[in-house]
């Protein structure tokens, strides 16, 4: 759990809007949350654009590749941000400095609708992006990859306390075709399973081997209601449950339809409506006792996985929800969406405990955890980086007294004698006056 420590341990969020612009918001430490105004908004990085604008629920923390969330690894990349835009591009972004990694943009050849970053595990050295576009193309790009770095590093580089970084360009490693109208999609296991989903007749749930680029399970349609009436898919949310090995997941419909799958299972093992409006984002506590569901009318409610009923709801929203995340630590979850409120609730008490307003309408939201040993490095590296400008300014300074005294001495020197030669010139002329007189 977090505590304050030394160096003033704090809570970082990563936020998207529609504009493009990337934003972060602070809070003092988990102890001062509680009053409303604990999180502020201190960094932000890009212009504002719509034509480059963050795609809406396209904004994920970086994995590891065997499967680990590596937000607080001393020995993994942390704080990296996947990220996809209007422009048809997807890029990793740095939490701390805001920077481009992996060469900057890449081109996806349509509009994402799910991007997800992995670093490299046991089975594959490099790093992979995975994005799924809105035409159901499935696009996977590799980088290189860089060892642990001992030191605090370059932070333009985006290499910290413990980190490894991305040293290559992205690079196209494979295209498939996955689904023919996309509207969710998530990766899992180290980037080796892909599920996704869309609306119309064949647009229902599949999970995908990327290495094979193979169908390994595709969903029965749920069986038609006492009409007679069967809804075609509908698939806007996605989510895959920990610690089943991508086995489960979560789904959720454009019907307010909440559904749990097992590959091991042709039909959803559980299917129960939540809310009356569009699930736009799913999310589960650290125990996968309760699922947390979003919808597009500003609503979010915590599901009871074992009773399956409504545990709980959360107050406070304005406007439409675009992503939720749980801190992978603590008792928290962030929500983001049209009001351009973000807000911070503890899952315990579905309590409030700090709101933000952002400026812009949100597109996403992720935690950026970091582990001890990174927020000393950070704290050192800054501190060294402050002492380094002042010196340099110092210096700076000096050199400039140095030549200014000179020069200010030559030319005082020069109009001094300027003066006495004119002065002289003078006298003669008078002198030569009065010669002419007599």
């Amino acid at each position: 759990m977090f505590e304050d420590g030394a160096t003033g341990r704090r809570l970082r969020l990563i936020v998207t809007d529609e504009l493009g612009i990337l934003r972060r918001a602070e809070a003092a430490g988990r102890s001062a949350l509680g009053s409303k105004e604990t999180f502020t908004m201190n960094a932000r990085w890009g212009q504002a654009s719509r034509a480059r604008g963050f795609v809406k629920g396209c904004c994920s923390a970086g994995q590891s590749g065997d499967s680990g969330v590596v937000t607080t690894s001393d020995d993994a990349p942390s704080g990296w941000l996947a990220v996809a835009r209007n422009d048809k591009t997807a890029e990793v972004i740095e939490m701390a400095t805001g920077a481009a990694m992996g060469g900057g943009p890449v081109d996806v050849g349509g509009t994402p609708v799910a991007v997800d970053l992995f670093g490299p595990g046991s089975a594959r050295e490099g790093c992979r992006l995975v994005t799924v576009t809105e035409e159901g193309d499935a696009v996977v790009h590799a980088c290189g990859y860089e060892g642990v770095v001992t030191g605090f590093g370059d932070l333009s580089l985006g290499v910290g306390a413990g980190q490894e970084r991305i040293v290559e360009e992205w690079s196209e490693e494979s295209r498939f075709k996955v689904i023919g109208n996309a509207l969710s999609a998530r990766v899992g296991g180290g980037g080796d399973r892909l599920i996704c989903g869309g609306k119309g007749q064949g647009n229902d749930v599949k999970m995908y081997d990327v290495e094979e680029q193979k169908v390994i399970y595709k969903s029965k349609p749920p069986p038609p209601n006492w009409l007679g009436y069967r809804a075609p898919p509908y698939v806007s949310a996605m989510h895959f449950i920990p610690g089943t090995d991508c086995r489960e997941f979560l789904v959720g419909t454009g019907e307010h339809m909440l559904r749990r799958y097992d590959v091991r299972e042709k039909r959803a093992v559980m299917d129960v409506p939540i809310g009356e409006w569009v699930i736009t984002s799913l999310q589960m506590n650290h125990d996968q006792s309760v699922a947390y569901v979003a919808n597009n009318h500003g609503n979010l409610f915590g599901f009871d996985m074992k009773t399956q009923r409504m545990a709980h709801k959360f107050k406070g929203h304005q406007g439409g929800i675009r992503q939720i995340a749980v801190h992978p630590e603590e008792d928290l979850i962030v929500s983001a969406g049209l009001d351009r409120w973000l807000r911070v609730f503890s899952m315990s008490t579905r309590k409030c405990l700090g709101q933000v307003y952002m400026q812009q309408v949100m597109c996403g939201v992720q935690w950026d955890a970091r582990s001890p040993a990174w927020e000393e490095a950070f704290a050192e590296a800054e501190k060294k980086a402050k002492g380094k400008k002042k010196k340099k300014k110092a210096r700076a300074v000096e050199d400039a007294d140095e030549e200014e005294v000179p020069k200010k001495k030559k030319k005082l020197k020069k109009s001094d004698g300027e003066k006495v030669a004119k002065k002289k010139k003078k006298k003669v002329r008078r002198d030569d006056d009065d010669d002419d007189e007599f």
